[in-house]
């Protein structure tokens, strides 16, 4: 059983260090990201590590109590801050609190190798769970409430794409801490992390890839995936704005770049709930509705009245110009509906130029 058990740890480690390795060499991702996930698989990697020497030294004598002590501290002080660090992935902000309450952590986990509250460690270096142990184990339920919490503000910057992927992780984390708990023998919650914090890393990478950075918007990349894909009946609308090459020109480039943010804004606030967002290229933008198309109507005066609302504070703000299509995947071709939507725009385009 040991001999199994040590062979997953090692596993688990190795391949958390190959990952790390990889997003060292990574040109995907940015520099804070890159720090998160190095500090996410070391943690995993020490945490993992740490448990395992807790188990070669189960029972073996005096001698290696206080290294013993020291090892699980480390562990135990460690390990909440996975799910806090799987959080920061998606969002880098308001860090300031959970940094405060894993420091409280750390410190009652330190304690605890002295006055034995938490956890013991006895002369004969035996590890056991004291009277307050499930206060290690609110603190890890924590770090993964934070992470729903983290999740749950952002599905609508990544266009609800990420419910099911976010739910499994949630699932991953849970079933590894659950099924400790049940039968302390199957030590698995350091392979399950692993595993989660790996899918994690496939799916920034993913997320980064099919993303605008400007607007955090699809990117066109995302769109072409997208369509290829597409079978289902859905309304598209294609939006230009206008004159942007002028206002750019006249304003600069800063200010063209806060036009295409405000307009990716505005998108995203009336639309998301229904489909889906991107970034065509350049000032052109488009929104695939596959969700209550009744609603419809509603979403394109939620986006009117967002561009008023930016334009009554910017009144060098451009208008945008619309034009739609409705697909029957049984009737039509994707590529002629879109088509339709881009004529239409186009020629809106010309009559807002002729006024």
């Amino acid at each position: 059983m040991i001999g199994y058990y040590s062979a997953i740890v090692w596993m688990s480690i190795f391949a958390v260090v190959v990952i790390q390795i990889s997003v060292g060499v990574s040109s995907t991702l940015t520099k804070d990201k890159k720090k998160v996930f190095n500090l996410l698989f070391s943690a995993i990697a020490i945490s993992a590590l740490c448990e395992w020497l807790g188990v070669m030294l189960q029972g073996s004598g005096g001698k290696t109590r206080i290294i013993h002590v020291i090892i699980k501290a480390l562990e135990l002080s460690i390990a909440p801050s996975i799910g806090f660090l799987i959080s920061w992935v998606i969002e880098l902000r308001r860090v300031k609190v959970p940094l405060i309450f894993l420091g409280v952590n750390a410190v009652l986990e330190i304690l605890s190798g002295v006055f034995g509250f938490i956890y013991t460690v006895d002369s004969n270096s035996t590890y056991t769970h004291a009277k307050f142990y499930p206060i290690y184990i609110v603190a890890y339920l924590i770090s993964i409430v934070y992470f729903i919490y983290v999740a749950s503000r952002n599905m609508k910057r990544y266009q609800y794409n990420g419910i099911a992927f976010f739910a499994m992780m949630v699932v991953f984390m849970l079933t590894g801490i659950i099924v400790q708990l049940i039968n302390s023998e199957i030590r698995i919650v350091y392979v399950v992390l692993s595993i989660a914090s790996i899918m994690m890393y496939v799916f920034t990478l993913e997320m980064v890839m099919q993303t605008d950075n400007l607007t955090e918007l699809i990117n066109r990349r995302g769109y072409e995936n997208y369509i290829s894909h597409l079978d289902k009946e859905c309304i598209i609308l294609f939006f230009d704005i206008d004159n942007f090459k002028n206002a750019n020109d006249k304003y600069g480039h800063t200010y063209g770049d806060s036009c295409l943010k405000k307009t990716g804004n505005a998108l995203k606030t009336a639309y998301s709930k229904y489909g889906k967002c991107f970034r065509y290229g350049g000032d052109e933008f488009c929104v695939i509705i596959t969700r209550n198309m009744q609603n419809v109507e509603k979403a394109n005066e939620v986006f009117k009245a967002t561009m008023e609302k930016m334009r009554s504070y910017d009144r060098k703000l451009p208008d945008v110009s619309v034009g739609f299509s409705h697909f029957y995947p049984e009737n039509d071709s994707i590529l002629t509906s879109i088509e339709e939507a881009d004529k239409m725009m186009y020629d809106n385009k010309s009559r807002h130029k002729a006024l």
